[in-house]
């Protein structure tokens, strides 16, 4: 019955393909979001090939500029994330000023400068350059903000990831009062669903007409 499961592994393939896609367009509209795109390749076994399918590269392409003027939120240009203190990293630069002068991210966690958190003055107004330096309109220079090329990079939901980090890369750049919108083609993932479904309907179809006729033929076997 190989016939069955060459037909099972295609129709898991679609199936994990599908779920990608439905994240895309889930989080069209999430700060930050990095598109992810399943991977396939085809396997041997016994004689017979097989669908596999994994997580494969997230689009490192930029999202689209939405500028507010709000001096907190800052926006990425390049393939880099922002620090953050618990060890994560995210795209997402919606960030505010906690009860203390930290900046933080929307979920309250510090923002790294340099190998700690930013901290303001109360009152204080913060201008931040393209290479990610800060200075504060009493403190003066207060360093430059962690970012980060990751490798291995891994969503962790929430907008976070994780990823062994590096260097800055190059041509990355911040833009201050503005932030990243997700990079996902909305049109284009409604698309991908669709020929997804197809395919997914395809394989569970194969799999059907290979049970009859396994059955017909035990029938006669049995006869």
């Amino acid at each position: 019955m190989k016939d069955i499961y060459i037909a099972l592994s295609g129709a898991t393939a679609a199936w994990n393909q599908l779920s990608g896609i439905a994240n895309n367009v889930a989080n069209a509209r999430t700060q930050g979001y990095r598109e992810g795109r399943a991977t396939f390749a085809l396997a041997e076994d016994g004689g017979g090939h097989y669908a596999q399918s994994g997580q494969g590269a997230y689009s490192t392409a930029d999202g689209a500029l939405e500028n507010d003027g709000i001096d907190t939120h800052l926006a990425l240009r390049g393939d880099g994330f922002f620090a953050l203190q618990d060890g994560t990293y995210t795209r997402d630069g919606s960030f505010q000023l906690d009860a203390e002068g930290t900046l933080v991210s929307g979920d309250g966690v510090p923002v790294m400068v340099e190998g700690g958190p930013l901290q303001l003055q109360p009152g204080e107004t913060l201008a931040v350059g393209p290479d990610g330096t800060v200075k504060g309109s009493r403190s003066g220079d207060l360093g430059k903000i962690d970012i980060v090329s990751l490798t291995g990079p891994a969503p962790l939901g929430g907008n976070r990831w994780a990823g062994s980090a590096g260097e800055t890369p190059e041509g990355t750049s911040v833009v201050q009062g503005a932030l990243e919108g997700s990079n996902v083609d909305a049109m284009r993932g409604m698309v991908e669903m669709m020929e997804a479904s197809r395919f997914f309907e395809a394989q569970q179809k194969a799999i059907q007409a290979s049970d009859e006729l396994h059955q017909r033929l035990n029938r006669i076997g049995g006869s």
